[in-house]
This record gives structure tokens, C-alpha cells and sequence, in this order.
């Protein structure tokens, strides 16, 4: 998670901060990060929330509904009941 962070943030806020070109890659971002104090790695931390937490409310949330069918054709030759007899039976 934190990697993916750290990724994140190198794509979104962190050109700016170390001047790099696009060869800046995720192990050099870290390396950076380490070397700054406690509360500036915080700092960091609380930007990227920010940034994710903007960035969740540009996406629409699925709905359950929306995902009814999803799949219903795999099942159409599939007798049901025979299925789960047959899956409950694996079970001992």
C-alpha cells in the first residue's frame, strides 16, 4: 500500500518538489522520502490522503443493481438444484 502511495504521488505532486525528469522512478522518490524528517513525511502522507480522497469522488460507485445479469449466461445450461447438491456434497 504504502509503494502505491509513494507512486502516486510521484505521478501527481512530486515533479515539482525534485525538479526530475519523467526518469524518476519509485525507489528514488523513497530514498528522498527517507531522508525527510518526521513531520515532513507527514506532511506527505496527508497530501496523497488528500489527493486520493479528492480523486475517489470523481468515481461513480457501482451500484449492486447495476451488476444484475452480470454473467447470467453461464448459468442458462446449469440445473440449480443439481449445483448445489453438488457443491454441498464437496464440502465433506
Amino acid at each position: 500500500m504504502i509503494i502505491v502511495v509513494f507512486l502516486y504521488l510521484s505521478i501527481q505532486s512530486l515533479h515539482y518538489i525534485f525538479l526530475m525528469d519523467s526518469t524518476i522512478n519509485i525507489n528514488q522518490i523513497v530514498n528522498e522520502i527517507e531522508r525527510l524528517d518526521y513531520n515532513d513525511k507527514i506532511n506527505i502522507l496527508s497530501r496523497i490522503v488528500n489527493l486520493l480522497k479528492r480523486e475517489e469522488k470523481n468515481h461513480m460507485a457501482t451500484s449492486v443493481t447495476q451488476l444484475k445479469g452480470l454473467g447470467k449466461d453461464v448459468w442458462q445450461k446449469t440445473d440449480v438444484a443439481t449445483y448445489i447438491t453438488t457443491e454441498r456434497e464437496s464440502w465433506d
